[in-house]
């Protein structure tokens, strides 16, 4: 009889079995791009822990412009990655819960140059405080310092900054800063806020009353795999900082990331408190000192603010009725008639155990959106592959596939419309793959095939143009038609690898020289492939450290009034000379510059060294000189942040705005927000003039002469070079100069290489010109002599450029 109830609990428990996702994507927003700071969310991806809950998560990284509090509560994201302030945030109506804490200490301190050894003289520094410091301020509160009287600057989120003059002090974390500051030898001291006694924890995973109301055994899920993810990632952070690199393109070096587990471990102490724990009384501790400052309302209740578990429905006193009814009913209804009747029950419930026990086992391993296979099972069916291919060496294919462009699918028309293309690209990969090929979803946009027995190059490249030509129709989105392709990595197993781990990568290498070679295509994996990603991740490694090393530089190339034969200005030219790889050429470095982020610190160092330039040549040589300056579409990303910063560089040189103008591209205007409208109209009203780069080269240009207020165009010097060849070209050059005319904007004509060309342009009336037929990008001492002797036309010199 025990055995026999025994096994009906059992039963019970599987029959019990329910998944806790939906078809719909669940967002978790971090509050940075990808590091080891959030590694256990990574290892929960990783290692199935979310598809065995149920749940498709998409684990999203942020920039300077992401709110992460913004986005859960947009419903963007369900769920965050954010500091103590989420209580601020509820406290102003938002209504946030926190689900459980990752950083029981918190990691933000400040950093100041060598030589600030006390609090003392603070009012006589700078200082860069972040947002949402208020562990910070009541710090600098508690020493005695009136935040009234302290001289607060934007931050830069640059620590090298303190080898200048810019700032004295920054807020910063532990388990960053310091190794950047470390590496470039730049002595620093940090202040503590925890030395006072100020403990505020760090990173909290949090949600909303929304999604635990409406979704409440999904939080419980999610909350449980990401910190199943966690203990992981603290028990194995070698692993997880492969899967940084690899999987999720972190730009940052092994040996940083090493660094911030290391640091992150002693702020987590998992072997002291259990991972997740929320602390109510140092909670309690956190919002007096919110309520100090003002922060927080007096009445404000910090126990609606932390998650409660539901609590489990309690059967086992059911259980014991049952127990005490059995041998009752037994001897009352007639042991015979209950033996058969209990195994009549017996039978169906493991027949039903045994359905329930599949379906379970199917939904675990399935995609709930597109209904293929998911991470989970695509991992182990890699594993069981490689296992093969090393025993019985018998091979197969990988494809990594990525749709192209799909994240402007998701921001022009929205979440739902992305998953129905997802769906859609699903459907015809099933479609096209032969029968015996492996398809999964593994997350977001991205797909893998698995192809038993094939690794002939030549049959792999006709089953990828199969796959592509899937995608030439175009996908429905809404009443829209709208041109989806798709960018595939290839690689093939044991040729390229043996383990799954650097198969995968391997076939992500590829995929990105896909789309880096113009996407709608497939790449083979190959070694010099993966010699290039290397040296691609020491040129990203090594340009965080290039301008503090004096590394990076500038030089100026003249602009000249084609009538009168002077220069009225230059353009800053950025220039990279490497310690040991020399000469980086500009179109190698800026595009990984816009990838990795680090455009921001680029731009401002040529703003800030070219418009000092500029201030002594308009005071010794040339008053009514102008310097042109290229910017990237990421640095009109920040809200005006940017701008701000360079108007006030400009108030302090006294230049005015007239002085500058801001290059951009088309492809900026072709994608423009209102933020990039605004920020346009911003340099209008300051007086900075603004020039369409490379004009002609693009699709659309004509539409946006009008719409934004574009100062000058610069006919692209592929227009120039063919005016030697031909009278089409200068028929095109001549319509662009009187075009542009017409609509009151300045031309001017990049690459003149030739006094054929120049007089052609002069002809047509073109107002400035640029090119090695007066002068190569020189330094600024080179440059101050071309301004002091003037342009001697033809200038043939060897100039080192």
């Amino acid at each position: 009889m025990k055995y026999r109830l025994t096994i009906v609990l059992f039963l019970t428990g599987l029959l019990n079995i329910k998944a806790y996702g939906d078809d719909q994507t669940i967002r978790l927003q971090l509050k940075w791009e990808h590091a080891f700071q959030f590694a256990g969310y990574y290892a929960a991806q990783e290692l199935g822990y979310y598809d065995q809950a149920g749940l498709n998560v998409e684990i999203v990284p942020a920039d300077t412009s992401t709110n992460v509090y913004e986005e859960v509560k947009s419903g963007r994201a369900q769920y965050g990655v954010g500091n103590s302030s989420v209580l601020v945030q509820r406290n102003n109506g938002d209504p946030f819960v926190i689900l459980a804490v990752v950083f029981q200490h918190s990691p933000a301190i400040l950093i100041a140059k060598n030589d600030v050894l006390t609090f003392h003289d603070w009012n006589t520094k700078k200082i860069m405080l972040e947002e949402s410091s208020d562990e910070l301020m009541l710090f600098l509160e508690n020493e005695g310092l009136n935040l009234e009287d302290l001289n607060f600057l934007p931050h830069t989120f640059d620590p090298i900054d303190l080898t200048t003059d810019h700032v004295d002090i920054m807020s910063a974390y532990s388990t960053n800063e310091p190794y950047f500051l470390s590496k470039a030898n730049i002595p620093f001291r940090t202040f503590v806020p925890r030395s006072a006694g100020i403990d505020f924890f760090g990173d909290n995973l949090f949600t909303s009353e929304h999604e635990i109301a409406k979704n409440p055994k999904r939080v419980q899920a999610f909350r449980s795999a990401s910190l199943k993810g966690w203990q992981f990632a603290m028990d194995n952070p070698e692993t997880v900082i492969n899967w940084i690199i690899s999987r999720y393109k972190s730009t940052y070096s092994r040996d940083f990331l090493e660094f911030e587990a290391n640091a992150m471990y002693t702020l987590i102490q998992p072997d002291l408190i259990e991972l997740g724990y929320l602390n109510p009384s140092r909670w309690h501790k956190v919002v007096k000192a919110y309520q100090a400052r003002k922060k927080l309302d007096d009445n404000f209740q910090i126990e609606n603010a932390l998650y409660k578990k539901p609590e489990a429905s309690n059967h086992l006193h059911i259980l014991i009725g049952l127990a005490i009814a059995t041998p009752i009913l037994v001897i009352l209804g007639g042991f015979a008639l209950f033996v058969i009747r209990t195994n009549r029950k017996l039978d169906n419930a493991l027949r039903e155990s045994l359905a329930a026990r599949a379906e379970a086992t199917k939904q675990a391993n399935l995609d709930p959106l597109t209904n293929l296979a998911n991470r989970r099972f695509f991992q182990k069916k890699l594993q069981h592959l490689c296992q093969m291919a090393k025993s019985n060496n018998t091979p197969f294919g990988l494809f990594y596939l990525d749709l192209d462009h799909f994240k402007e699918v998701n921001d022009i028309h929205g979440h739902r419309e992305g998953d129905n293309v997802l769906k859609d690209a699903g459907e015809r990969l099933q479609r096209t793959l032969p029968s015996n090929c492996e398809l999964a979803r593994i997350g977001g946009d991205e797909f893998t095939i698995l192809i038993p027995g094939i690794v002939d190059e030549a049959a792999l490249g006709d089953i990828a143009n199969n796959v592509l030509k899937a995608f030439e129709s175009p996908f429905r989105i809404g009443v829209e038609q709208v041109s989806i392709s798709a960018s595939i990595g290839i690689t093939a197993c044991p040729k390229d690898a043996q383990d799954e781990s650097t198969l995968l990568q391997f076939a992500d290498e590829a995929m990105y020289a896909a789309k880096n070679s113009g996407r709608r295509q497939y790449h083979i994996f190959s070694q010099e492939l993966h010699a290039m990603v290397l040296e691609r991740q020491h040129i990203l490694s090594d340009m965080r450290h290039a301008i503090p090393r004096g590394e990076m530089y500038l030089k100026y190339q003249p602009i000249l009034d084609l009538n009168a034969q002077e220069i009225v200005k230059f353009e800053a030219l950025i220039r990279w000379n490497h310690p040991t790889k020399g000469a980086i050429p500009p179109s190698m470095f800026i595009p990984l510059a816009e990838e990795s982020g680090l455009i921001g610190v680029i731009g401002d160092f040529v703003f800030s060294e070219s418009i000092l330039q500029l201030a002594k040549w308009r005071k010794t040589l040339s008053p009514n000189l102008v310097m042109s300056i290229n910017t990237s579409p990421f640095q009109y990303m920040e809200s005006g942040k940017n701008l701000e910063r360079w108007f006030h560089q400009l108030d302090q040189l006294d230049l005015p705005g007239d002085a500058i103008i801001f290059e951009i591209t088309e492809n900026m205007l072709m994608h423009h927000s209102s933020n990039v409208s605004d920020q346009l109209l911003a340099l209008r009203d300051k007086g900075i003039n603004v020039a369409l780069d490379d004009f002609g080269t693009g699709y659309s240009s004509l539409a946006y002469l009008n719409r934004f207020d574009i100062d000058f165009i610069k006919i692209d010097q592929s227009f120039i070079r063919d005016m030697e060849s031909g009278a089409m070209a200068q028929d095109l050059c001549e319509a662009i100069v009187s075009m542009a005319h017409k609509l009151n904007l300045h031309v001017v004509a990049e690459g003149i290489e030739t006094e054929h060309q120049m007089n052609l342009l002069i002809k047509y009336g073109c107002d400035l010109g640029q090119g090695y037929y007066f002068s190569y990008p020189l330094e600024a001492d080179a440059a101050t002599t071309l301004l002091e002797e003037g342009i001697n036309l033809p200038n043939t010199e060897n100039t080192v450029f």
